[in-house]
């Protein structure tokens, strides 16, 4: 893995030119140049030279050319995006690759400028990208922010919970019999339930703040078998709700490390179960589609369940968010939370389509086996 250089205190931005036109890229320079302090410009016209650049420094922005000899635009984008995601990519097209760059745009590019190029036209759209990337840039130091509060509190919040478990415990083991009345013996049972919540939420807010915090060893991953093993894990609930479990038989192996995939896969069936209708046979599939990032593999996970309201599809992978229709709201509102997160630090996309009881399918992208 290549170790990326950090950005001096005194750069705003750092941005990255690949053309294999040395016009075109002094148009840029002296359009940067308009701009003002703020922007240190690097340049090449090697396009296999600017990967090397990309996997060893942070670029806020890189404009390159969609059409060039060895390497060209899409590669470059794959790349950037691959190492740095919240890097903006602007592709230069001639008005015969026009078709190729509205492409691009499904597959992360920002914007792309068409040759010759405006510079009226450039400005704006340099100023657009800049400010796009300045924009995720704050959201996502305010979500670390939030990430940390989040182990900071359940971090502090485990050790006393774990104390009053433990005096809990000693209730119940050394007392229960000595309480004669119902009443009592219902809230030392509720004491203990209630912690046991406190403890799973706690561990909730743990695991979603460690992702993407450490190292984790990827690999080939036969996607098939673990979903079905998943499923055997949650037999008795099958059972209990008479849920008809179903797996595609050509579930494709993806690449990917173990826990998290796990996670993936375990959060979205329990979502399933928990909200599992009374008055339907209620089934939960899992299979796969064609997604429009062609590199990647599409899966789905269907149920018949209670659905989610128009309303709250957006919200639904926030953070300690429930969708709580006729009563059956049973979580912590923190599975889909994981389940986004495990997959965005992946460079994987998840979308819901749903509504009040109406079937609802999860749709998520993961990467194939490595070469």
């Amino acid at each position: 893995m290549s170790t990326l250089a950090t950005r001096s205190p005194a750069i705003k931005h750092r941005i990255l030119i690949v053309d294999d036109d040395e016009l075109v890229i002094e148009s840029f320079e002296h359009v940067f140049q308009e701009f003002g302090t703020g922007f240190s410009v690097e340049k090449t016209t090697n396009s296999k030279e600017a990967l090397k650049l990309i996997e060893s420094n942070i670029y806020d922005l890189i404009i390159t050319d969609l059409v060039m000899p060895d390497v060209d635009g899409f590669q470059v984008l794959q790349r950037a995006k691959e190492i740095q995601p919240d890097t903006e990519v602007i592709f230069i097209t001639a008005y015969s690759s026009y078709n190729s760059a509205v492409d691009a745009m499904y597959f992360g590019a920002s914007d792309y400028i068409s040759k010759p190029i405006n510079t009226s036209e450039l400005k704006a759209r340099l100023t657009r990208a800049i400010s796009k990337h300045d924009a995720i840039v704050e959201k996502n130091e305010k979500i670390l922010e939030m990430e940390h509060l989040y182990y900071t509190i359940a971090h502090d919040f485990k050790s006393t919970i774990l104390s009053i478990k433990s005096f809990s415990e000693i209730l119940s083991k050394e007392y229960f019999d000595k309480v004669n009345d119902k009443e009592g013996r219902f809230l030392l049972g509720r004491i203990n339930a209630n912690v046991s919540a406190m403890e799973e939420i706690t561990e909730g807010l743990l695991e979603y703040s460690r992702i993407g915090k450490h190292e984790e060893e990827w690999i080939d991953i036969d996607t098939e078998r673990l979903v079905r093993e998943i499923g055997d894990n949650y037999a008795v609930q099958f059972s209990e709700k008479d849920i008809d479990f179903q797996v595609s038989s050509s579930l494709p192996s993806v690449y990917f490390y173990m826990s998290g995939l796990r996670s993936i896969f375990s959060n979205l069936i329990d979502n399933a179960v928990k909200y599992a209708r009374k008055d339907v046979k209620s089934y939960i599939r899992v299979g796969t589609f064609a997604p429009a990032q062609t590199r990647y593999h599409g899966f789905f996970v269907e149920d018949n369940g209670i659905g989610i309201h128009t309303e709250n599809i957006k919200r639904i992978f926030e953070i300690f968010h429930r969708e709580d229709s006729e009563g059956n709201g049973q979580g912590y509102g923190i599975g889909l939370a994981l389940v986004k997160k495990t997959l965005e630090t992946a460079n994987c996309t998840i979308e819901a389509q749903s509504g009040e009881n109406q079937i609802t399918v999860f749709r998520f992208t993961l990467p194939p086996p490595a070469d």
